[in-house]
């Protein structure tokens, strides 16, 4: 156990705190608050005080290798080697009854949200948790308690590299469970106020004052920086791009930083006292996902600024903005290094041991070709019913189309390799709304077309992605709101799709069927028939009811129209916005 000291100010303004260890299979029946007796903290006349639990120091070190396997890699903000050494400093702190900083609870409380919340069957069977669904269930609960430490950061006014690492990875966990929602954009703004306030934003400005905290960081320290500050301001970027309710505003300019790009460095090559050795953009390392993703933030960037000075800001992307951006989005494909392209045919030529061939590479592949398929994908979405009569816009039809194909093409191919990453891939958020995406585009194509002349018209292809979401419908909170959603839009044009009817039917069949018993999951693709009930429910009632939750959305729009008006005139991220389904 251990309390932290605070000034006399403090305690005026933050309620004390204690943080304490457990075995992380009873935390959450541990109680939150502790009695102490009053004359432990003085000025304070309450015997109640915050506790904030830890797994045990074994328990700490297999969560933090599930995050820095499976989950990092979106966000590459850990340098790993010392992170090993930060986590048993802490639990000797701990233990020891020493001071620990706050924000370094905050990352290890924030680190244990996300991998609990991933956490699948391979993940140390039956050692940490008893189950999957007990770590599963755990995420919430990590999630208060790392939204608990940062407000109290946040009273005692103290912050640190490390909490704003933990604020990051807390916003990509709060956005698997519930979207890009208001707490979570409050909890990434906290990041962006605390990173200015360490002056992450000038890391490579003019020479820093003597009292700066950047005068006091090392060269390792400031690559990291870099990596968080870049992380903060791509989703900025996005934010502004794709949330209805910032219609363009973002918060970070980038004539406003003196910030260089992170550094293409692997993270045993960053050591403390030692020069920083960048390696070439063709050689992999573990931010190589990172830096591609802020290079497209900065075409995402360069669309709202465009679109901004247009004078048409509120208005949707015409079809001249559409494909000028479609041309600047394949020069950015074209310059991908060829280990994270999926035109690559030298990688199957490789000996397995090659570093360009290694799990980690190949998702990061699959993350960053989901995101930008699922940007052509969704941004040649309005014009696709209009491409099948009207030549002008049958490109954007025929790349709507091959780019949805594409995302659900990379389940496969990825499946197929056996990474770590797909077990628990339908709980992520960004895998989801790609995949609904796609099944929305597929879905309309085979409504607007009356005869599969398309190889994306057949019924595999378009049940393809209905089966993932009945897949994600348990796994994920997003996953039974993206389902719902996907079917009540075809419902609203009431149209009559040969995949969604069979996969009604084989749901029902399902629910009658009283034999065997088969786990849900990526590795099997077979469906508990415990788990049926509320798949066919969604899939039967969709049609006959019309949910409060898509007739709110559709309000949004500008209009009801009907499919054989084109979609051009839908406005498809208030519709998504709307559903909680925004595409970030």
């Amino acid at each position: 156990m251990w309390r932290l000291r605070r000034s006399s100010q403090d305690s005026i303004l933050a309620d004390p705190i204690i943080f304490r260890i457990c075995p992380v299979r009873v935390v959450c029946s541990q109680p939150s608050f502790i009695i102490q007796n009053r004359g432990s903290f003085p000025n304070h006349e309450v015997d109640a005080i915050k506790c904030i639990w830890l797994p045990l120091r074994h328990e700490m070190r297999a969560i933090a290798q599930k995050y820095l396997t499976d989950i990092s890699l979106f966000h590459h903000i850990i340098h790993v080697p010392t992170f090993h050494s930060l986590v048993e400093d802490v639990y000797s702190k701990l233990e020891s009854n020493s001071p620990v900083e706050v924000g370094r609870v905050l990352l290890l409380v924030s680190m244990c949200a996300s991998a609990t919340y991933a956490w699948s069957s391979r993940d140390d069977p039956g050692n940490t948790f008893s189950s999957v669904a007990e770590a599963n269930s755990q995420s919430l609960f990590w999630v208060k308690q790392a939204l608990d430490v940062s407000d109290h950061a946040q009273r005692i006014s103290q912050t640190s590299m490390e909490a704003v690492q933990g604020l990051i990875i807390l916003f990509f966990v709060i956005c698997n469970h519930e979207s890009v929602s208001q707490r979570a954009r409050n909890v990434i703004m906290i990041a962006i106020s605390a990173a200015t306030e360490l002056q992450l934003h000038r890391i490579d400005g003019s020479l820093p004052v003597p009292t700066s905290p950047l005068s006091r960081m090392s060269q390792l320290k400031k690559e990291i920086g870099r990596r968080i500050w870049w992380y903060l301001v791509t989703m900025d970027w996005l934010l502004a791009h794709f949330n209805p309710l910032q219609e363009g505003f973002c918060v970070l300019h980038a004539d406003q930083m003196a910030v260089n790009l992170p550094k293409n460095v692997r993270d045993e090559d960053l050591i403390e006292g030692r020069e920083v050795i960048e390696r070439p953009m063709t050689e992999p390392t573990c931010v190589s996902y990172l830096i591609q993703r802020i290079r497209l933030a900065e075409l995402t960037q360069w669309m709202t600024e465009r679109h901004s000075r247009s004078g048409q800001a509120s208005q949707p992307y015409s079809s001249r903005d559409i494909l000028e951006t479609d041309m600047k989005l394949k020069e950015f494909i074209g310059g991908i290094p060829d280990f994270l392209s999926l035109d690559s045919s030298s990688l199957s030529h490789l000996p397995p041991t090659d570093p360009r061939r290694s799990p980690l590479v190949a998702a990061q592949r699959y993350a960053l070709n989901l995101i930008l398929h699922r940007q052509l994908c969704k941004m040649h979405l309005p014009y696709l019913a209009q491409g099948t009569v009207d030549p002008a816009y049958a490109y954007s039809r025929d790349v709507c189309l091959r780019s949805a194909s594409v995302v659900i093409g990379l389940d496969h191919k990825f499946l197929e390799e056996h990474l770590q990453f797909c077990i628990s891939k339908l709980r992520i958020s960004m895998v989801l709304r790609s995949v609904f995406l796609a099944s929305i585009a597929l879905a309309l194509n085979a409504c607007v077309k009356s005869e599969a002349t398309d190889g994306v018209d057949g019924l595999d292809d378009a049940a393809g992605p209905w089966k993932m979401l009945m897949e994600a419908y348990d796994q994920s909170p997003s996953g039974s709101r993206l389902l719902e959603l996907s079917i009540q839009l075809l419902r609203k044009y009431k149209i009559k799709h040969d995949p969604l009817e069979t996969l009604q039917r084989q749901m029902r069949e399902a629910m009658a069927s009283t034999s065997g018993s088969h786990p849900m999951g990526p590795e099997s693709g077979r469906v508990e028939p415990s788990s049926t009930a509320p798949v066919a429910q969604a899939l039967t009632c969709a049609g006959e009811t019309e949910p409060a939750m898509m007739e709110t959305s559709w309000q949004r729009c500008e209009g009801k129209p009907q499919l054989d008006m084109g979609l051009n005139v839908v406005d498809w991220d208030k519709l998504f916005w709307g559903s909680d389904a925004p595409f970030i």
